[in-house]
């Protein structure tokens, strides 16, 4: 977040602390303005499926918001997902951890017709009747999505400084996003809710050194 520019000087500071209050003021009510209308930017790009756009306006600058407050939002947002699912769990005896996977625009228990286990599918009930949940699980899908989009694209600067060829960086940054998108998955559990994409930019990335023959000492 760039603060913008002030026509007080650091004497103007020490000799009026009035006014340097109130420049410190309007300076923060201007940041938390910004914050808060970036955030329901960026709420909008998520709904719409356009996070290519928070994308390019955090590479910019443009965007008072960064891959930390990005990751705040992620850890908030799944928080209520995760106590709501964990109890369910609890409730419907699910002892082993079950993966739900987005099939066709909806959430989904895998295995849920395992004869065995009729908690499955009354999960899978749960899930078809909770349509602010599907949202949700959107939501914290695509921001988990974005969180890791954005860590590829600092990591394709160290393959720039590695001097690496342009189009094998753009190979880099279209491979990690399919991968990214191809997840859509979480790993439920009575003790915890998991983003299957969550942290995963940094291990391809690994891949991707090795692939191209590169070691930390080469960054």
């Amino acid at each position: 977040m760039q603060i913008a520019n002030s026509n007080l000087t650091l004497f103007d500071y020490i000799t009026n602390s009035n006014k340097a209050d109130s420049a410190l003021q309007d300076a923060a009510v201007r940041q938390k303005f910004d914050v808060a209308s970036d955030i329901r930017n960026l709420q909008q790009d998520i709904v719409s499926g356009d996070i290519d756009t928070t994308l390019t306006q955090l590479q910019s600058g443009e965007s008072s918001l960064n891959l930390q407050t990005l990751d705040n939002m992620l850890n908030f947002n799944l928080l209520a997902v995760s106590k709501d699912l964990q109890q369910v769990a609890h409730d419907l005896g699910i002892t082993n951890e079950v993966e739900i996977k987005q099939i066709d625009g909806q959430w989904q228990v895998q295995n849920q017709n395992d004869p065995q286990d009729r908690s499955l599918s009354q999960l899978q009930d749960y899930l078809e009747r909770n349509n602010k949940l599907q949202k949700q699980l959107d939501n914290v899908n695509k921001l988990s999505e974005l969180v890791e989009l954005g860590a590829s694209q600092q990591y394709a600067k160290q393959l720039q400084k590695a001097d690496i060829s342009e189009p094998d960086v753009v190979t880099y940054l279209t491979q990690a996003r399919e991968y990214l998108f191809s997840i859509d998955s979480f790993s439920l559990s009575t003790t915890h809710l998991t983003l299957n994409s969550r942290g995963e930019a940094e291990p391809f990335f690994e891949s991707v050194k090795q692939t191209l023959g590169l070691s930390d000492d080469n960054e």
